[in-house]
């Protein structure tokens, strides 16, 4: 299920009792919930709390619209890269700052947003009658633009756009949708919709035309949107706080039908009903456009997947070496393995189950009784193998028999190495070794001569 986080943003609110002042977080109303979840929690808080609830959703930030401004304006084109040149020059005269000092966002088209809308009036009053239908028609026809290149735009100040940016970033909010809370308000040229706070309203004159005001001001501004407009609303949706005790008699002078709509806490219980609005006119366009890799709550693990794989590289590295060393040695070793066979067997012409043919070859030495000389070699060899051959120390580079004794030549890296052995080998019931060494080009050389005791 994705879940969803939108922010209400005013610029310059902190929390209660603290200083104004840029270390202190702002003060945020937001609510949370999921596409998949009907229940939505509403909550306030400062960036610093709101940093962790923050993480894994999709999150939403509703600027309040007394810092931006929506307008639907008139170019003479339908290519966006010109309606981008056009429109900066167009809004010149409705901006406070330099244009040059001013973002620009698009949306769609007003006659695409026109027909669309008249679409779904008509489709929910098809059981209606047809003078209901054609007045539909007429009014849409007459209170939508003249103009069917005009286009909605939203204008925001540049610097407050990056320090708003920037200051989600630093408890690393990635926002995918930056616009006016205004474009979440519901209303269209039929139903107009006002939105009262503390000390300020909006009023909502069509799909994108808003108007801000002075909460003093809102009888006079809204009476006077009345009066310029030839076709009159036929209702005023009126949000208001629960507990605002004159807000009901504030625009009783006001000859147009209410629809009283209290809200209890804040106004996100208004703006969270009509999200899909706040996707037409998103601010992150142009040079403010989402980097993806940014915008991702993966971002504080990306340093540890680096050092994983990183490490797993590292050790397969290793393991392949390994394995080609193991795979060297086990060659050596069965050449090795083969001249010391043909040593014993001189006689053999295939390399093929050789530790059989070598315990049959000396079965048949010892059944044939070739005199003591075989019965003693067979006898010492019999008691010292077990301690040579589990001694991977030692390099044994050959043994010669006689006179009822072995000579082994042998080599080690320490002479401690071969001295161990011939300890082990002094322990050995009916055997009697002697040792001598030398030491060259860094390699310990001996000779142990091992002997029957008697």
């Amino acid at each position: 299920m994705s879940e969803f986080l939108v922010i209400h943003y005013k610029p310059g609110q902190y929390s209660p009792g603290q200083p104004d002042s840029d270390s202190n977080p702002a003060f945020l109303y937001w609510a949370l919930g999921g596409d998949q979840h009907p229940s939505i929690t509403l909550g306030h808080s400062n960036l610093d709390e709101l940093q962790v609830a923050a993480r894994g959703k999709k999150v939403t930030i509703l600027i309040d619209s007394h810092f931006t401004t929506v307008e639907l304006v008139s170019v003479p084109s339908k290519n966006r890269s010109k309606q981008l040149l056009a429109i900066p020059y167009a809004m010149e005269d409705l901006l406070a700052e330099d244009i040059e000092d001013t973002h620009f966002a698009l949306g769609k088209s007003a006659s695409s947003s026109t027909k669309s809308a008249y679409k779904t009036q008509e489709t929910e009053d098809n059981e209606s009658t047809q003078t209901d239908t054609r007045k539909v028609e007429t009014d849409a026809v007459e209170n939508s633009p003249d103009d069917a290149n005009k286009v909605p735009v939203i204008a925001i100040q540049r610097c407050l756009l990056e320090e708003t940016l920037e200051r989600f970033k630093q408890y690393q909010i990635y926002p995918e949708v930056v616009t006016a809370d205004s474009v979440a308000l519901p209303g269209d040229f039929s139903s107009w919709s006002v939105l009262l706070d503390e000390d300020s309203a909006l009023i909502k004159t069509g799909q994108t035309q808003t108007h801000s005001c002075d909460r003093e001001n809102l009888p006079l501004i809204l009476q006077a949107l009345i009066d310029q407009h030839d076709y009159k609303p036929d209702t005023i949706a009126y949000y208001y706080k629960a507990d605002d005790e004159i807000a009901e008699s504030l625009l009783s002078d006001i000859e147009i039908p209410f629809e009283l709509k209290p809200y209890q806490t804040h106004a996100l219980e208004i703006f969270i009903q009509n999200l899909k609005n706040t996707q037409a006119l998103n601010l992150l366009q142009g040079e403010f456009t989402i980097k993806r890799e940014s915008n991702t709550w993966l971002q504080p693990w990306k340093s540890a997947a680096i050092a994983a794989s990183v490490w797993m590289i590292l050790h397969l590295t290793y393991a392949s070496i390994m394995s080609t060393q193991l795979e060297d040695k086990n060659i050596n070793l069965t050449k090795q393995i083969e001249r010391e066979f043909k040593r014993a067997i001189p006689d053999a012409r295939k390399m093929v189950n050789m530790q059989k043919r070598v315990g049959r070859r000396l079965k048949e030495l010892q059944a044939t009784g070739q005199g003591t000389n075989a019965t003693g070699f067979l006898d010492i060899l019999s008691k010292v193998s077990p301690t040579l051959a589990n001694n991977d120390k030692l390099d044994i580079k050959g043994a010669v028999f006689r006179n009822n004794y072995i000579d082994v030549d042998l080599t080690a890296k320490t002479l401690q190495d071969i001295e161990q052995v011939k300890n082990q080998l002094t322990k050995v019931s009916g055997i009697n070794a002697i040792l001598s060494t030398s030491v060259e080009k860094g390699k310990v050389k001996g000779r142990l001569r091992l002997e029957a005791k008697g």
